[in-house]
């Protein structure tokens, strides 16, 4: 397999370096009159000279081909390594062990709502796996799996744990990273205080073609964050599009605002 990429990429200069010839006699063509004099009294070169031209060609496109497949190389491991943070948050340890011991819970109290919930859970792993490798995903295809996911919040955490989602954000269309609201979201419980007097509150709410998450500070003490989720998000970004996110964190309210990407026609 190795060799044959080596084949395909030596083929693949060749090529290119007669294209990068022609263009380079073309444009000299167009530009230089004492050039086109001379063409009149037939080629002005003879064989080894044009083989030098197309030599100097071919190491010309080896350096933009090699600088090429480098950067494309290093944006994929890039694209890996916050895929794989993401699941690794989904997946965590902690995460999964407060699910099973709802459903054990629930279990011996209320099978049919066991069931459901089960049900609910295996949808949330399944579109995390099975989007694992997608760079995006449309808007309405994350909305679904964070529905599912609040029926999970909302199983575990009652009504300490509150999101609520603006009738505007399903209006838009576009495309996103495959678990970004769910992770802001999470994120967001993971570093403030939620109890049933005093609920935490997470609003998701849409201005132009941006989303926001945001929510008032009602901060964990001894919570050290290590803005891991923050820095998964944005450089996920960084990979898919020149749009920025952006964060506001005041001393009463955090929000992270992201843009969608435009869905190709």
């Amino acid at each position: 397999m190795k060799i044959k990429r080596i084949i395909h990429g030596i083929l693949l200069v060749l090529g290119l370096s007669v294209l990068g010839l022609m263009f380079y006699y073309a444009l000299w063509l167009i530009t230089d009159k004492e050039f086109r004099e001379m063409l009149k009294y037939g080629w002005p070169w003879n064989s080894w000279m044009v083989l030098i031209d197309y030599a100097g060609c071919c190491l010309f496109t080896t350096v933009v081909t090699l600088y090429y497949w480098r950067s494309r190389e290093k944006a994929e491991r890039e694209r890996d390594k916050f895929r794989l943070q993401a699941l690794e948050n989904q997946l965590s340890p902690h995460f999964v062990f407060n699910n099973f011991s709802i459903l054990a819970d629930l279990i011996e109290v209320d099978p049919k709502r066991a069931s459901s919930y089960l049900m609910n859970l295996s949808k949330v792993y399944r579109y995390t796996l099975s989007h694992l490798d997608h760079d995006t995903v449309t808007l309405q295809e994350e909305l679904a799996y964070l529905d599912r996911y609040m029926t999970l919040l909302k199983q575990r955490f009652g009504e300490s744990i509150q999101v609520r989602i603006a009738d505007e954000v399903a209006q838009l269309q576009g495309k996103l990273p495959p678990a970004a609201l769910q992770m802001l979201i999470e994120n967001a419980i993971k570093h403030n205080e939620h109890t049933q007097t005093r609920p935490l509150i997470i609003d998701v709410t849409a201005e132009g073609q941006r989303i926001s998450v945001s929510n008032k500070k009602q901060p964990i003490t001894t919570e050290e964050s290590t803005n891991l989720g923050q820095h998964n998000i944005t450089e996920r970004y960084r990979l898919l599009t020149s749009q920025k996110v952006a964060i506001i964190d005041t001393l009463d309210e955090y929000c992270v605002s992201i843009p969608l990407i435009p869905i190709e026609r």
